[in-house]
């Protein structure tokens, strides 16, 4: 697991302690200052065959380039091929999410208001758990930690609880995005802001914590992005799930459509470290 802001940082230290400027450091790699910037930055690495030059520039081993550094909660690091956010770290194991979303899908794709969608029975856990797990290399998916995972329902609307999953990757819940990304208070005391879709504690989280639940798209706008908890009835002919984002980055306690398309998927993963 590779931590490009700490490399990043171990760069710019070492680079500026062997006496270069970025200009002159890129000269030695026939690449750009901007390059050198965006390893010092952590939004890229050093390709691995400039390593061995970088390494004897800077007076120092690859590997203590490369190995930091312990992982730390708000720390993004790089697994597979995405980089992703640390939430919570458990001894020698850390929570992480991606940093953006991946790529829209629907949380599931028939929408039956008869047999409402939970989370174990999705097509998105379908997914995350098979098609997209199965992209990372055997080496990281050893590192991929089978997690149990509670699965309430949602209070305001009066959806009950769901099964209990266990998951190689999985959605966040309402209850765990207020824990990692901030909690003001106003969901246990169920201060929500009226959207207009019948609940009286109000359809929506919007605080203090609005900007820290932002996500981007592979557009860089604002998006939603799906929860793994129920809503509730909007109009009595869906089944919702909640999301969290949008342009306001408000949680959606009231959900969405199921087969919303347009809606966002990051996933979360327990890793060993």
């Amino acid at each position: 697991m590779i931590n490009n802001i700490k490399i990043g940082d171990r760069i710019a230290m070492l680079r500026k302690k062997n006496g270069f400027t970025q200009e002159e450091l890129a000269e030695k790699f026939n690449i750009t200052a901007q390059a050198i910037s965006k390893w010092e930055n952590g939004h890229t690495l050093p390709e691995t065959a400039l390593l061995p030059l970088l390494s004897k520039l800077l007076n120092s081993s690859i590997d203590s380039i490369l190995m930091p550094i312990r992982v730390e909660v708000g720390d993004v690091i790089t697994f597979g091929k995405f980089q992703w956010r640390v939430l919570d770290v458990d001894g020698v194991r850390a929570l992480i999410i991606t940093e953006s979303v991946i790529e829209e899908r629907a949380f599931h794709s028939v929408n039956d208001i008869t047999n409402p969608t939970t989370w174990e029975h999705s097509d998105i856990r379908k997914y995350l758990n098979g098609e997209f797990y199965n992209s990372f290399s055997a080496i990281d998916q050893a590192k991929i930690v089978e997690t149990k995972n509670v699965n309430l329902g949602n209070p305001w609307y009066g959806t009950c609880d769901y099964a209990d999953t266990l998951d190689k990757i999985f959605l966040l819940s309402y209850k765990e995005v207020v824990r990692y990304f901030g909690d003001s208070g106003d969901l246990e005391n169920r201060r929500g802001v009226d959207m207009g879709y019948g609940c009286p504690f109000g359809d929506a989280l919007k605080d203090e914590y609005n900007k820290a639940r932002n996500a981007l798209n592979f557009d860089g706008f604002n998006a939603c992005w799906w929860l793994r908890s129920p809503g509730g009835p909007r109009d009595h002919t869906d089944n919702n799930h909640v999301t969290a984002g949008s342009v306001d980055n408000v949680i959606w306690l009231c959900g969405d459509d199921i087969c919303r398309e347009d809606n966002g998927v990051r996933p979360a993963m327990w890793v060993s470290l």
